[in-house]
């Protein structure tokens, strides 16, 4: 009499003899180990399933006789194997009872058990199998894509609100190099290298600044109208131009990170869209596969919700678009043709997102990128049209 055993690691047939004593009745009489993980993970879902692998049916008629009597766990796969092995046997049975007290006293009815119990590679298979059963893909984690959208934003509003403050603070001292730096971050990083205006005269900011705009601060800060700057007001000016900095710094590694993860999870939807619009579009509708249920109407009109309910009770004209509004395709378009490439995108981004969360390939992004030169023929139609009736 024969037990199939099979496990994450291969198949095994135990020999079990008529003895009473039941630790000394079974003896462990050939072994089958899967090769590869992809071999496990197939093999176990055909025997879930009822059905008998290849590997299986050979390693059955290589090491049985037809004599033997084999007994299995599975009603299906005993079905199955009357059916295509059932010439082989002797007698095909399941026995649940004797399973469980296999079970139960395996490690004192084997002293090698590393063959049954290696923990990792049953993890990792029942893993494979139950992720796709239930249609879970591990590699598609958009909460971390939620998660650094809201704090790119967040980043955003809090480097703004830094340097206005920044600004404020150091305009008593020097109040003409805000009008003449725009940008927030080379502004804190200027204030960082010349600490006072006294000191411009011998410092180098050739690395940071246009050569003319460098000759116009040296030669304002000579006439500048602002007043001595104290030690401990410098100290603090200090430290905040050199946290908005820091904060810059994480920004463009914030920003990388979600181009990098926005291409690997949805690079169809991102050619389209944006990875910044697209991971925005994805953190309000919650998670990536509530995105792909969405239709092109409602993608059409995420982020602008208190503009359609007011435009609802008022009895006005509804929003034309919301973040979507922020891709480039929309955006840069003609004011008259807007709400119709509106339209048009987030009818591409709809199926687009349909098949990078839904869709087993993704093809690398050319269906967004063939979607992408459709909107762009479309737009070129219209403005020509546009041009024409001008």
């Amino acid at each position: 009499m024969l037990i199939l055993i099979e496990s994450a690691n291969g198949y095994s047939l135990i020999e079990k003899k008529n003895d009473k004593n039941f630790k000394n009745n079974l003896n462990l009489k050939c072994i089958y180990q899967f090769q590869t993980r992809y071999e496990a993970v197939r093999s176990i879902q055909k025997i879930i399933k009822g059905k008998i692998p290849y590997n299986l049916k050979t390693f059955l008629k290589n090491n049985t006789t037809f004599d033997d009597t084999l007994i299995v766990n599975d009603n299906r796969l005993k079905i199955s194997l009357k059916r295509k092995l059932g010439q082989h046997f002797y007698k095909i049975q399941k026995k649940g009872a004797l399973f469980r007290n296999i079970r139960q006293n395996f490690s004192k009815i084997f002293e090698r058990t590393e063959f049954y119990s290696e923990k990792s590679k049953t993890l990792s298979v029942s893993h494979s199998i139950f992720c796709k059963k239930l249609r879970i893909n591990g590699t598609k984690i958009d909460n971390a894509i939620i998660q650094a959208i809201k704090l790119f934003d967040e980043l955003d509003k809090e480097i703004n609100t830094y340097s206005m403050r920044l600004r404020d603070w150091y305009s008593w001292h020097f109040p003409e190099l805000s009008n003449l730096i725009s940008d927030n971050i080379i502004y804190a990083r200027t204030i960082s290298i010349i600490e006072t205006r006294d000191k411009l005269s011998y410092l180098d900011l050739k690395d940071l600044l246009p050569s003319n705009l460098e000759k116009e601060i040296k030669k304002v800060s000579q006439i500048s109208l602002g007043t001595n700057i104290f030690s401990d007001d410098l100290i603090g000016i200090l430290s905040l131009s050199r946290q908005i900095i820091s904060f810059a710094e994480f920004k463009i590694l914030l920003q990388k990170y979600i181009k990098n993860r926005m291409y690997m999870i949805a690079p169809n939807l991102t050619s389209i869209i944006g990875e910044k619009v697209g991971a925005r579009l994805i953190a309000h509708s919650g998670s990536f596969s509530n995105l792909s249920k969405y239709p092109a109407s409602t993608i059409q009109i995420i982020g602008a919700e208190k503009s359609l309910f007011k435009a609802f009770k008022n009895k006005n004209f509804t929003p034309k678009y919301g973040i979507i509004y922020n891709a480039t395709l929309v955006s840069s378009s003609h004011v008259s043709i807007r709400g119709k490439i509106s339209r048009m995108t987030s009818g591409k981004a709809a199926l687009s997102s349909r098949v990078d969360a839904l869709g087993e390939i993704k093809y690398g992004g050319s269906i967004g990128l063939r979607n992408k030169k459709k909107i762009q023929h479309r737009i070129r139609q219209l403005e020509s049209f546009l041009i024409k009736k001008n």
